[in-house]
């Protein structure tokens, strides 16, 4: 499985299990045999977007590009978004 394969597996499999847009996804790295992917996701739209609510989560995908654990590390508004 590529990276972009699993990406896009990772995205449609959050969207099913948590009802919320995928945003972007912001790390992908490799921890033994899963990988760990850092993704954003749109909790709740305004007008203007620059006011969207938008939700950071840590997943832990398996090998064969299947969701195994995911947690919500953070919320912000789109405006203020930090590095970090």
């Amino acid at each position: 499985m590529t990276m972009t394969e699993l990406i896009a597996r990772t995205k449609k499999q959050m969207e099913a299990i948590t009802g919320l847009s995928p945003e972007t996804v912001s790390r992908l790295d490799r921890e033994g045999s899963c990988w760990k992917v850092g993704i954003d996701m749109l909790e709740h739209q305004s007008i203007p977007r620059t006011y969207d609510l938008l939700a950071s989560f840590d997943v832990v995908v398996d090998e064969d590009g299947n969701v195994q654990n995911w947690h919500r590390t953070n919320r912000f508004v789109r405006c203020q978004q930090t590095e970090g």
